[in-house]
């Protein structure tokens, strides 16, 4: 078991600094909604919100868009690395690049047979599409292209016998493709975190892909700092503080 508390507070209106006066159409706003500029407001997202997240699980963000997932995928991320200190290899989705330059299967590692499951596993399964240059691709095609990649890094991380954690770490998971696609890839992406025991760390506004992303781990946040925490294994959330 591996508990982590997450706290998040921010100030939403910050008392002006004597060298930073407010600006007229600050005090305009102000004025019209009732606020006092010489007042602080703090906010709070997460209090004291305590998450069970072993390896090998998958959890899943879901929630409005501004409620808070990216934050709170943010501070997990943090927690579980502090966490480790015996290391680990943790890719975070949004710190993939794309060389535009290279076909795409010249792109990933390892034999053939292992890149082309892969790309399957992202969405990329067009033979056409493996031939062309990253820059070629649509929107679309390129963060399915970055997901693949990601995984790529993630299996080539293992050092025989070391059972190290490989965290994948993805907000806005899926959140630009087309729904049926995001599905898909949504179930291809938990049978390979199954199958070479990936912990996965995903966000999304849209909670179509829960069904066949199958989260052992599924947070919904509403708005404010209410917070529900789901565990695939029910003993798992009675266990808790």
């Amino acid at each position: 078991m591996a508990l982590y508390a997450i706290n998040q507070k921010f100030q939403a209106a910050p008392r002006p600094r004597p060298d930073r006066p407010p600006s007229d159409r600050m005090i305009q706003v102000a004025e019209m909604f009732g606020i006092g500029l010489d007042e602080s407001y703090e906010v709070t997202l997460y209090e004291d919100l305590t998450l069970d997240v072993r390896p090998a699980d998958v959890v899943f963000v879901t929630g409005p868009s501004g409620s808070g997932k990216s934050v709170l995928v943010e501070r997990l991320e943090r927690a579980i690395r502090d966490g480790r200190p015996d290391g680990g290899h943790v890719v975070n989705l949004t710190g993939v690049r794309v060389p535009d330059d290279r076909p795409v299967i010249d792109l990933m590692s390892g034999p053939l047979e292992g890149a082309l499951r892969l790309l399957s596993a992202a969405g990329l399964a067009d033979a056409f599409l493996l031939l062309r240059r990253a820059r070629e691709l649509s929107d679309g095609q390129r963060y399915r292209l970055r997901l693949a990649l990601a995984l790529d890094t993630l299996l080539a991380s293992r050092s025989p016998g070391a059972p190290g954690l490989r965290l994948l770490v993805a907000d806005e998971f899926c959140s630009t493709l087309d729904r049926l696609c995001a599905r898909a890839v949504a179930y291809r992406v938990r049978r390979l975190a199954d199958t070479h025991g990936l912990t996965v760390v995903a966000a999304s506004a849209h909670d179509d892909l829960v069904a066949d992303l199958a989260p052992d781990v599924l947070i919904v946040k509403q708005a404010g700092d209410r917070v529900e925490v789901h565990y695939a294994d029910a003993a798992r959330g009675e266990a808790q503080p």
